[in-house]
Protein backbone atom coordinates (compact mmCIF):
# COMPACT_ATOMS: atom_id res chain seq x y z
CA UNK A 1 0.00 0.00 0.00
CA UNK A 2 2.91 2.51 1.30
CA UNK A 3 4.64 1.53 -2.42
CA UNK A 4 1.50 2.25 -3.87
CA UNK A 5 1.07 5.42 -2.78
CA UNK A 6 4.77 6.78 -3.26
CA UNK A 7 4.64 5.89 -6.61
CA UNK A 8 1.69 7.74 -7.27
CA UNK A 9 3.10 10.55 -5.50
CA UNK A 10 6.32 10.26 -7.41
CA UNK A 11 4.28 9.89 -10.70
CA UNK A 12 2.27 13.54 -9.81
CA UNK A 13 5.55 15.38 -8.98
CA UNK A 14 7.42 14.15 -12.25
CA UNK A 15 3.98 15.51 -14.45
CA UNK A 16 3.61 18.77 -12.80
CA UNK A 17 7.66 19.33 -12.62
CA UNK A 18 7.96 18.39 -16.27
CA UNK A 19 4.74 20.90 -17.12
CA UNK A 20 6.02 23.59 -15.26
CA UNK A 21 9.96 22.91 -17.11
CA UNK A 22 7.95 23.20 -20.30
CA UNK A 23 6.62 26.51 -19.44
CA UNK A 24 10.19 27.70 -18.14
CA UNK A 25 11.66 26.35 -21.37
CA UNK A 26 8.76 28.07 -24.03
CA UNK A 27 9.69 31.63 -21.79
CA UNK A 28 13.02 31.42 -22.35
CA UNK A 29 12.90 30.87 -26.18
CA UNK A 30 10.24 33.68 -26.67
CA UNK A 31 12.15 36.30 -28.53
CA UNK A 32 12.24 39.57 -26.86
CA UNK A 33 12.50 42.48 -29.46
CA UNK A 34 12.88 46.13 -28.78
CA UNK A 35 11.86 48.32 -31.79
CA UNK A 36 13.84 52.02 -31.59
CA UNK A 37 11.67 54.48 -34.27
CA UNK A 38 11.80 58.19 -34.16
CA UNK A 39 9.37 60.34 -35.06
CA UNK A 40 10.02 62.49 -38.09
CA UNK A 41 7.38 65.35 -38.82
CA UNK A 42 9.08 66.22 -41.86
CA UNK A 43 9.24 63.11 -44.01
CA UNK A 44 6.37 61.62 -45.35
CA UNK A 45 8.29 59.06 -47.16
CA UNK A 46 8.91 56.16 -45.11
CA UNK A 47 6.56 56.63 -42.24
CA UNK A 48 8.22 54.18 -40.64
CA UNK A 49 7.09 55.76 -37.25
CA UNK A 50 3.55 54.75 -38.19
CA UNK A 51 4.15 51.66 -40.09
CA UNK A 52 7.33 49.98 -38.38
CA UNK A 53 5.63 49.54 -35.05
CA UNK A 54 2.62 47.45 -36.65
CA UNK A 55 4.81 45.49 -38.75
CA UNK A 56 6.95 44.27 -35.84
CA UNK A 57 3.35 44.66 -33.59
CA UNK A 58 1.77 41.75 -36.25
CA UNK A 59 4.62 39.55 -36.49
CA UNK A 60 5.77 39.12 -32.57
CA UNK A 61 1.87 37.73 -32.53
CA UNK A 62 2.43 35.32 -35.42
CA UNK A 63 5.59 34.16 -34.20
CA UNK A 64 5.28 34.50 -30.92
CA UNK A 65 7.95 37.41 -29.92
CA UNK A 66 8.04 39.62 -27.01
CA UNK A 67 7.80 42.97 -28.75
CA UNK A 68 8.27 46.56 -27.16
CA UNK A 69 8.02 49.40 -28.71
CA UNK A 70 10.27 52.77 -27.90
CA UNK A 71 9.31 55.88 -29.84
CA UNK A 72 9.96 59.59 -29.71
CA UNK A 73 10.79 62.90 -31.36
CA UNK A 74 14.12 63.73 -32.92
CA UNK A 75 16.29 64.79 -30.23
CA UNK A 76 14.25 63.27 -27.14
CA UNK A 77 15.21 60.40 -24.95
CA UNK A 78 13.13 57.23 -25.87
CA UNK A 79 11.42 55.87 -22.99
CA UNK A 80 11.57 52.83 -21.29
CA UNK A 81 15.00 52.14 -22.95
CA UNK A 82 16.11 49.98 -20.18
CA UNK A 83 14.19 47.19 -22.48
CA UNK A 84 17.49 46.97 -24.07
CA UNK A 85 19.38 45.05 -21.36
CA UNK A 86 17.19 41.94 -22.14
CA UNK A 87 16.06 42.04 -25.19
CA UNK A 88 17.63 39.87 -27.77
CA UNK A 89 17.13 42.36 -30.90
CA UNK A 90 16.84 45.63 -31.76
CA UNK A 91 14.68 46.50 -34.78
CA UNK A 92 16.29 50.29 -35.67
CA UNK A 93 14.55 52.84 -37.78
CA UNK A 94 15.30 56.71 -37.52
CA UNK A 95 16.92 59.66 -39.84
CA UNK A 96 19.66 61.49 -38.59
CA UNK A 97 19.34 61.55 -34.85
CA UNK A 98 21.06 62.50 -32.15
CA UNK A 99 20.30 61.24 -28.62
CA UNK A 100 20.71 62.46 -24.73
CA UNK A 101 24.36 60.88 -23.99
CA UNK A 102 23.79 59.02 -21.44
CA UNK A 103 21.21 57.22 -23.52
CA UNK A 104 23.11 57.02 -26.96
CA UNK A 105 25.72 55.38 -24.26
CA UNK A 106 22.93 52.63 -23.75
CA UNK A 107 22.85 52.08 -27.41
CA UNK A 108 26.15 51.53 -27.37
CA UNK A 109 26.95 49.13 -25.51
CA UNK A 110 23.93 47.19 -26.64
CA UNK A 111 25.50 47.35 -30.12
CA UNK A 112 29.02 46.76 -29.35
CA UNK A 113 28.86 44.28 -26.02
CA UNK A 114 25.93 42.40 -25.92
CA UNK A 115 26.35 39.68 -28.41
CA UNK A 116 22.74 39.86 -29.48
CA UNK A 117 21.17 41.17 -32.78
CA UNK A 118 20.41 43.83 -34.59
CA UNK A 119 18.12 44.98 -37.69
CA UNK A 120 18.56 48.44 -39.38
CA UNK A 121 15.80 49.46 -42.38
CA UNK A 122 16.72 52.04 -44.47
CA UNK A 123 17.40 55.91 -43.02
CA UNK A 124 19.27 53.79 -39.83
CA UNK A 125 22.69 54.02 -42.59
CA UNK A 126 22.45 57.81 -41.28
CA UNK A 127 20.17 57.36 -38.67
CA UNK A 128 22.92 58.66 -36.20
CA UNK A 129 24.30 61.26 -38.41
CA UNK A 130 22.23 64.93 -37.38
CA UNK A 131 23.24 67.88 -39.39
CA UNK A 132 22.42 70.09 -36.49
CA UNK A 133 23.32 68.18 -32.85
CA UNK A 134 22.29 69.89 -29.98
CA UNK A 135 24.62 70.63 -27.55
CA UNK A 136 22.94 68.06 -25.11
CA UNK A 137 22.92 65.06 -27.22
CA UNK A 138 25.53 63.17 -29.52
CA UNK A 139 26.32 61.21 -32.50
CA UNK A 140 27.35 58.65 -34.28
CA UNK A 141 28.41 59.05 -37.27
CA UNK A 142 30.63 56.42 -38.10
CA UNK A 143 27.34 53.61 -37.43
CA UNK A 144 27.00 52.77 -40.92
CA UNK A 145 30.73 52.07 -41.68
CA UNK A 146 31.50 50.57 -38.96
CA UNK A 147 28.54 48.45 -37.24
CA UNK A 148 26.54 48.16 -40.90
CA UNK A 149 29.34 47.88 -42.80
CA UNK A 150 27.79 50.29 -45.52
CA UNK A 151 28.85 52.90 -47.42
CA UNK A 152 25.80 55.09 -47.90
CA UNK A 153 26.69 58.15 -49.75
CA UNK A 154 23.30 59.62 -51.10
CA UNK A 155 19.87 57.89 -52.71
CA UNK A 156 18.39 58.05 -56.31
CA UNK A 157 15.29 59.93 -57.64
CA UNK A 158 12.27 59.24 -55.78
CA UNK A 159 9.64 59.05 -58.56
CA UNK A 160 12.15 56.21 -60.19
CA UNK A 161 11.30 54.11 -57.06
CA UNK A 162 13.59 50.74 -58.10
CA UNK A 163 13.97 46.71 -58.86
CA UNK A 164 14.39 44.34 -56.16
CA UNK A 165 16.45 41.12 -56.68
CA UNK A 166 16.83 38.05 -54.51
CA UNK A 167 20.57 36.55 -54.87
CA UNK A 168 20.62 33.97 -56.78
CA UNK A 169 23.42 31.90 -55.15
CA UNK A 170 21.08 32.91 -52.00
CA UNK A 171 18.18 31.24 -53.24
CA UNK A 172 18.09 28.22 -50.23
CA UNK A 173 18.87 30.85 -47.39
CA UNK A 174 16.68 30.77 -44.67
CA UNK A 175 17.07 34.56 -44.83
CA UNK A 176 15.03 35.01 -48.06
CA UNK A 177 12.46 31.84 -47.11
CA UNK A 178 9.12 32.75 -48.21
CA UNK A 179 10.64 36.12 -49.56
CA UNK A 180 8.74 35.97 -53.12
CA UNK A 181 8.53 36.95 -55.58
CA UNK A 182 12.58 37.57 -56.71
CA UNK A 183 12.26 40.04 -58.47
CA UNK A 184 10.12 43.51 -57.85
CA UNK A 185 9.49 46.88 -58.00
CA UNK A 186 9.69 49.01 -54.79
CA UNK A 187 8.52 52.89 -55.10
CA UNK A 188 11.93 53.25 -53.25
CA UNK A 189 14.54 55.54 -54.10
CA UNK A 190 17.76 53.26 -54.58
CA UNK A 191 20.12 54.06 -51.88
CA UNK A 192 23.49 54.34 -53.01
CA UNK A 193 25.91 51.76 -51.01
CA UNK A 194 29.03 50.61 -53.96
CA UNK A 195 30.39 47.98 -51.49
CA UNK A 196 29.94 46.30 -48.12
CA UNK A 197 32.27 45.77 -45.49
CA UNK A 198 34.23 42.49 -45.61
CA UNK A 199 32.88 39.72 -44.66
CA UNK A 200 28.95 40.89 -45.16
CA UNK A 201 26.84 38.34 -47.10
CA UNK A 202 24.63 40.42 -49.47
CA UNK A 203 20.91 38.57 -49.84
CA UNK A 204 19.40 41.26 -52.03
CA UNK A 205 20.10 43.43 -54.90
CA UNK A 206 18.76 46.97 -56.22
CA UNK A 207 18.94 48.78 -59.31
CA UNK A 208 17.51 51.42 -61.55
CA UNK A 209 17.94 53.81 -64.72
CA UNK A 210 20.03 55.68 -62.26
CA UNK A 211 22.59 53.01 -60.95
CA UNK A 212 23.39 49.15 -61.99
CA UNK A 213 22.62 46.73 -59.51
CA UNK A 214 24.52 46.93 -55.92
CA UNK A 215 23.79 45.95 -52.28
CA UNK A 216 20.32 46.29 -50.86
CA UNK A 217 19.86 43.37 -47.94
CA UNK A 218 23.16 42.32 -46.27
CA UNK A 219 24.35 40.16 -43.08
CA UNK A 220 27.13 40.81 -40.80
CA UNK A 221 28.78 40.31 -37.73
CA UNK A 222 30.14 43.61 -35.79
CA UNK A 223 31.98 42.01 -32.29
CA UNK A 224 29.54 39.20 -31.80
CA UNK A 225 26.59 41.08 -32.59
CA UNK A 226 24.64 39.76 -35.24
CA UNK A 227 23.90 42.64 -38.32
CA UNK A 228 21.27 43.03 -41.04
CA UNK A 229 20.95 46.21 -42.80
CA UNK A 230 18.15 45.84 -45.36
CA UNK A 231 17.66 49.33 -47.61
CA UNK A 232 13.83 48.89 -48.46
CA UNK A 233 11.50 50.41 -46.20
CA UNK A 234 9.37 52.98 -48.04
CA UNK A 235 6.10 53.30 -46.93
CA UNK A 236 4.42 51.39 -49.16
CA UNK A 237 7.07 48.89 -48.81
CA UNK A 238 4.82 47.75 -45.76
CA UNK A 239 1.81 46.21 -47.91
CA UNK A 240 3.92 44.62 -49.88
CA UNK A 241 4.38 40.44 -48.83
CA UNK A 242 8.22 40.22 -50.06
CA UNK A 243 9.21 42.97 -47.25
CA UNK A 244 7.33 41.56 -44.67
CA UNK A 245 8.45 38.68 -44.64
CA UNK A 246 12.41 39.48 -45.14
CA UNK A 247 11.89 41.70 -42.07
CA UNK A 248 10.83 38.57 -40.17
CA UNK A 249 13.51 36.55 -41.40
CA UNK A 250 15.67 39.28 -40.22
CA UNK A 251 14.69 39.01 -36.83
CA UNK A 252 14.39 35.77 -36.83
CA UNK A 253 18.06 35.21 -37.67
CA UNK A 254 19.28 38.26 -35.61
CA UNK A 255 18.06 36.86 -32.50
CA UNK A 256 19.57 33.45 -32.79
CA UNK A 257 21.28 32.26 -29.80
CA UNK A 258 25.05 31.62 -30.41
Amino acid sequence: MMTQLMFRLFLCSAVLFGFASGLSAGDAEKLTVAVLVCEENDEDLYEAFKNLPVLITDLGKENNWDVHILTSKKFAEFPDAGILDKADVLVFSARRIGLPKEQMQKVKKYVKDSGKGLVAIRTASHGFSPRNLPANCEAWREFDRDVLGGSYSGHGKNEIGSEIENAEELKDSPLLKGVAPAKWHSQASVYFNAKNAEGSTVYQYVSSVEKQKMPLTWTRMYNKTRVAYTSLGHKTDYAVPAYKTLIRNLVEWAGEKH
